[in-house]
């Protein structure tokens, strides 16, 4: 499988990023050709299952995200024009996800030509178990059959990991009360009524719990979700850090459940799948963390992977039939 990555834009270097990228290289041998698209100047490795496609622009994380529809020569065009050529499976990009989301609906092209993409994560539970949060930051603004189309993404980026169908969906809200949410999710439940899946409201104090498999939402909402999310764990991480620096007794107390610690830390840690689809597209575009490591970078490939194997897009299109046959039924 001809996979590209997008190197540049990201919090760290290309170098630090190779370094992932030639791990899974050396454990994946001939069975993946990697097209890495870095400035010129930067120093890539050989290798038999690496080929590096030198650009001439970047598309930085400050850019306004048009910026990609005029820098035609930067790291992240070429590569979603690579997708929409068909000369590669799909990209991953670690760089500005608004330029990203831009650039695949004007290069990529959308699946639908009135249909809005959306970032799709899988998300971990306190009990180990995985579920799909969609819209993470994609659009500002939507209507309710935005929503339901969300929900079909989410259904089939779900089935392609866990392997199975999903069970439940569920709509973000501030109370599990039908009467409770704003006109748009109020309006977007009444089009999810008839399908079997849907089990209505779930609260954000409960998504790390295994509530549900898919929770839907729009894209200003799901991206401060997640960045409330890192944020309060990051805290947690720092108080903990605090503490071990007092005294021996605290020293001695957080060594007991150091282990314990690691493995709850490690449950939510973004390097887990490394990257995130965008559905909605015509070919396979996803993006990786803008803090992405070597382990992020590795992870991103295979999970990346993965979603290209099971026909990620082929799913999203058999499950917005399904949901669709379901709200036309009430209409």
């Amino acid at each position: 499988m001809k996979i590209a990555l997008d190197l540049m834009g990201a919090d760290q270097p290309p170098g630090v990023l190779l370094e992932g990228v030639y791990r899974y290289a050396h454990d994946h041998r001939d069975e993946d050709e990697l097209l890495v698209l870095v400035s010129k100047g930067e120093v890539v490795r050989d290798s038999s299952s690496v080929r590096v496609v030198y650009c001439d622009e970047v598309v930085k994380q400050e850019d306004e995200p048009t910026v990609v529809l005029r820098k035609r020569n930067s790291s992240m065009c070429k590569g979603l024009e690579m997708v929409a050529s068909g000369e590669v499976e799909g990209l991953i990009s670690f760089g500005n996800t608004g330029a990203l989301v831009i650039g695949g609906v004007a290069y990529v092209k959308r699946l639908e030509a009135h249909i809005r993409p959306a970032i799709c994560v899988a998300m971990p539970s306190v009990q180990g178990s995985t579920w799909v949060f969609v819209d993470a930051g994609a659009n500002a603004d939507v209507d309710p059959a935005d929503l339901l189309d969300f929900a079909a993404y989410g259904c089939a980026y779900y089935k392609s990991l866990e392997g199975h169908d999903a069970e439940s969906v569920a709509l973000l809200n501030v109370g599990k009360e039908r009467h409770k949410g704003s006109k748009l999710i109020q309006e977007a439940a009444k089009l999810m009524t008839d399908v079997p899946e849907f089990v209505g409201f779930v609260e954000p104090d409960q998504l790390l719990l295994p509530a549900v498999n898919v929770v839907v939402t729009w894209g200003l909402l799901g991206n401060v979700f997640l960045k409330t999310a890192e944020g309060v764990l990051e805290v947690v991480k720092h108080t903990l850090k605090d503490i071990s620096q007092k005294g021996l007794k605290e020293k001695i107390g957080l060594g007991l459940v150091k282990g314990s610690l690691y493995q709850t830390f490690k449950k939510f840690d973004y390097r887990t799948y490394g990257v995130s689809p965008i559905l909605g597209l015509k070919g396979n575009v996803l993006k990786g963390h803008g803090k992405s490591d070597p382990e992020a970078v590795y992870n991103a490939l295979r999970t990346g992977k993965l979603l290209m194997e099971r026909n990620t897009i082929g799913a999203v299109k058999e499950e917005l039939v399904r949901w669709r046959e379901k709200r036309s039924s009430r209409s």
